[in-house]
């Protein structure tokens, strides 16, 4: 985009003849002039009897504003951190927001980026071509640019800020937080479809509209500012209720169907949990386990007996053999990575647990520390095969891997099998090696693991919850809201103890430290 036009100007020749009555022509020698004479020197006459004409000028998109005419009010900080919301590795440029006046702008505040560094003038351009690709209302409009030797700078039309700023106000009252981010699901995703179908490229984030509540993406992404949330959750558009009226956690507790609100909390704050435990435990989907410190668990629920699926993930250059085992060569394997993975319908137990979650810690009798308690949404169980460092001679033999129906013991309960794979010198194998004969003719090692992945809630979701069923006229402690929905009943079962091993949340794959021999012992991650 041409930020001001800064065309060469073309010369326009014109015929010597005829030019009476005409308007002055560019690059004439005396335009407007007449009965003058030139005398003395030799000239050189380029005469063409065509007239060529400028373009009109287009008008500019966007106005040009002076930096003296920004007076900044306040920076915008993301997280209560820096107002840098544009760095970026190997760049050395920054990009701070600022709600500022401008002079001839808008009566109000309006909100300014501004620009500084060396790579500062490519940046600016990045972002004024994705502005100027877009005009929605839930999407940040762009008003005018500034730009001078050291600095750039855009001006958006209103005054924004940053989603979590916006919702920091609210903390007070989960039944809001909720609501909030519910609602700004709906209203992001309508934003999103809209870019989608203008094919803009949506590394975005969101900010809010502090004066009327209307969410507004940027569509350049501001580090440590919320880019979206987990999942859609219908919510009653209450237009009418202001969120700093005292009476608003009652209209919202009106408004919301209760499963709706069961879902809303599903996804508000959720803190997902992925452990490594024994190889021999039974979990069962649906069940709700304590964890009481990082190396250790407990199993506190029997199933629900809920719907589960099998994801199975197993690329190999094996042959599948009746009754579904797999058989690899050793002379031409290529080693698998097998993984398979229980989990339920899209994580459906979520809405029984808000249902009856207070019913269970009334029965144990909890009052605190709720975020320990973590519903288990999946299971998933890896083979790999590991070097042998103790023999590297070439072995001669067979791998066989068990089909993957073996891991279910029951509707919503997996397991290892007694024999999820071995290695044989015999190609049907009628007799398979034991580990130890197996390590000593120098096969791969086989390395089996057990995770589970679920979520937890802080207590002040909890909170909500009581205060929610309590608005509908419902008992918290007891499970008449799961009766009346017809959910699965939570029962508390003797307490299972599980040796685990807490991961961090995003660590993926294989998690099992391989070069911890002790840790893997503990686990039973060799066979």
């Amino acid at each position: 985009m041409a930020l001001q036009p800064h065309s060469e100007p073309e010369f326009t020749v014109v015929s010597t003849t005829n030019n009476a009555g005409s308007a002055s022509y560019s690059g004439a020698f005396f335009p407007g002039a007449a009965g003058f004479t030139i005398g003395g020197g030799d000239f050189t006459s380029n005469v063409t009897n065509n007239v060529y004409n400028l373009p009109p000028e287009q008008p500019a998109a966007f106005r040009t504003i002076l930096l003296g005419d920004i007076k900044l009010l306040k920076e915008i900080h993301m997280n209560d951190e820096s107002g840098v919301v544009g760095r970026r590795i190997q760049r050395t440029s920054a990009r701070r927001m600022y709600s500022a006046k401008v002079v001839g702008g808008e009566p109000g505040p309006m909100t300014v980026a501004m620009y500084q560094g060396d790579d500062m003038e490519e940046e600016w351009r990045q972002h004024i071509t994705k502005y100027e690709s877009i005009r929605h209302p839930k999407v940040m409009q762009l008003y005018g640019l500034m730009s001078t030797k050291g600095l750039r700078g855009v001006v958006f039309h209103d005054e924004m800020i940053p989603f979590n700023q916006f919702q920091s106000r609210f903390q007070h009252s989960p039944l809001l937080i909720a609501y909030i981010n519910s609602y700004c699901n709906l209203e992001l995703r309508e934003a999103l479809r809209y870019c989608s179908s203008m094919d803009i490229d949506m590394d975005h984030s969101i900010w809010i509209r502090p004066a009327t509540g209307e969410l507004c993406v940027n569509l350049v992404r501001d580090t440590g500012a919320v880019v979206g949330f987990s999942a859609k959750v219908e919510v009653p558009r209450m237009k009418n209720v202001s969120l700093d009226d005292p009476h608003a956690e009652s209209a919202i507790i009106s408004a919301f169907d209760e499963v709706d609100y069961y879902n809303a909390l599903c996804v508000l704050s959720a803190h997902f949990t992925a452990i490594s435990v024994s190889i021999e435990i039974l979990m069962p989907l649906g069940t709700i386990f304590r964890l009481d410190s990082p190396l250790k668990a407990s199993r506190i629920t029997d199933p629900l007996g809920i719907d589960t699926n099998l994801d199975i993930h197993l690329e190999h250059d094996g042959e599948v053999l009746p009754g579904a085992w797999i058989r690899f060569d050793s002379n031409r394997a290529q080693y698998p990575e097998f993984k398979l993975s229980a989990y339920t319908r899209p994580k459906v137990n979520h809405k029984f647990w808000m249902a009856q979650a207070n019913h269970i810690f009334a029965k144990l009798e909890t009052t605190s520390n709720f975020e320990n308690y973590v519903v288990v949404h999946r299971i998933e169980f890896i083979l790999k095969c590991l070097p042998n460092t103790c023999n590297t001679r070439e072995p001669e033999g067979y791998l066989f891997v068990c089909p993957a129906e073996e891991f279910r013991l029951g509707p919503d309960s997996f397991q290892w099998p007694y024999r999820p794979a071995y290695w044989s010198l015999d190609p049907s194998g009628t007799f398979p090696l034991s580990t130890e004969d197996a390590n000593m003719l120098g096969f791969p090692i086989i390395h089996i693991e057990t995770y589970i992945d679920g979520d937890s809630w802080r207590d002040r979701v909890y909170d909500a919850l009581w205060r929610f069923q309590q608005g509908k006229g419902l008992n918290p402690e007891s499970q008449e809201t799961a009766i009346n929905l017809g959910y699965p009943l939570y029962k508390l079962a003797e307490e299972v103890p599980l040796t685990c091993v807490e991961f961090k949340p995003w660590v993926y794959g294989n998690r099992c430290d391989l070069k911890d021999t002790a840790l893997c012992q503990m686990l039973g991650h060799y066979l």
